[in-house]
C-alpha cells in the first residue's frame, strides 16, 4: 500500500524508470473545494508531492516513455482537454481545443504521438495526434463509446475498450485505425486494457462474475485468465 491519507486515490501511472508514480486523489484545493488533484509518489523516499491542483480535473496522467514529460486531462479551461506538463517546472501546454471532452491520453512508445478519446464527432471515439497537438486523426468509427486507449510497447497495436451491444469489450487495432479485432466477448463489462512490456499480453478489468477483477488475455485471443479474486473490486 502506497497511499493512506486520501479517501479516493486513482489512476496510477509509472514513470519510465520505475522510481515514481503519478496518481490522482480527491482533496481540497487552494480554494478549499474538493477537487481531483494530481500527485506524485517517490518509491525510494515514500514522499508524496502535489503536482497540480488547478480547478476541476487533473487526472489520467501518463509519462512520456522518451522523457519525464506528462500527458494528462485538465478541465480548468471549462471542459476536459489534453495537456502536457513538465513535472519539474509544472508548466503546462494545451494540446486539444474542442467543444466536447478530450481525455485518456496515451503515449506511443517513441514519445512522438498521443492517442486519446474525444467526443468532438458526437460520440467518444479514439483519436491520434502528434506530441505537439498537430495532425489530429480519428482512428475509430464504430460503436457508441470507445475509451482508454493503450499503446503496445512495440508500437504496432493500440488497445481500447469499446461499448457495443450494451457492454464494454476489449479491442485492438493498428495505429492507423485499421484491422480492429475484438478480444473479449462475454457477459459484463471489460475495460481499461494495458499492455504487458512484451506487447503480447494485456491486462484488463471485468465484472463478468459480479465484482470487478483483473484478467489477462493475449493478442492472439487464445488466453483468457482471471488473476485476482477476494479483493473486492479491482480495476
Amino acid at each position: 500500500k502506497v497511499t493512506s491519507r486520501f479517501s479516493h486515490a486513482m489512476a496510477p501511472a509509472w514513470r519510465t524508470d520505475g522510481k515514481q508514480l503519478a496518481f490522482t486523489a480527491i482533496t481540497k484545493n487552494n480554494t478549499n473545494v474538493r477537487n481531483h488533484n494530481l500527485f506524485t509518489y517517490d518509491l525510494a523516499s515514500g514522499k508524496i508531492n502535489m503536482l497540480s491542483n488547478k480547478s476541476g480535473i487533473n487526472s489520467g496522467a501518463a509519462y512520456n516513455p522518451a522523457n519525464d514529460q506528462l500527458a494528462l486531462t485538465m478541465s480548468f479551461p471549462g471542459n476536459p482537454e489534453v495537456f502536457t506538463m513538465n513535472p519539474n517546472t509544472k508548466v503546462v501546454q494545451r494540446l486539444t481545443n474542442s467543444f466536447g471532452l478530450d481525455v485518456d491520453p496515451a503515449w506511443s512508445p517513441d514519445g512522438k504521438n498521443i492517442a486519446f478519446v474525444s467526443d468532438r464527432s458526437g460520440r467518444p471515439m479514439v483519436y491520434k495526434m502528434e506530441a505537439s497537438g498537430a495532425n489530429v486523426q480519428r482512428l475509430t468509427y464504430a460503436g457508441h463509446y470507445n475509451a482508454t486507449p493503450s499503446w503496445s510497447p512495440v508500437g504496432n497495436k493500440i488497445a481500447f475498450a469499446g461499448w457495443d451491444a450494451g457492454k464494454f469489450d476489449i479491442f485492438i487495432m493498428n495505429p492507423d485505425g485499421s484491422s480492429i479485432e475484438r478480444l473479449t466477448k462475454s457477459m459484463g463489462n471489460n475495460e481499461d486494457p494495458d499492455f504487458a512490456p512484451d506487447g503480447y499480453f494485456l491486462i484488463y478489468s471485468s465484472n463478468r462474475k459480479g465484482k470487478k477483477n483483473l484478467y489477462i488475455t493475449n493478442v492472439d485471443n487464445t488466453v483468457h485468465r482471471q488473476i485476482t479474486s477476494d479483493f473486492g473490486n479491482c480495476e
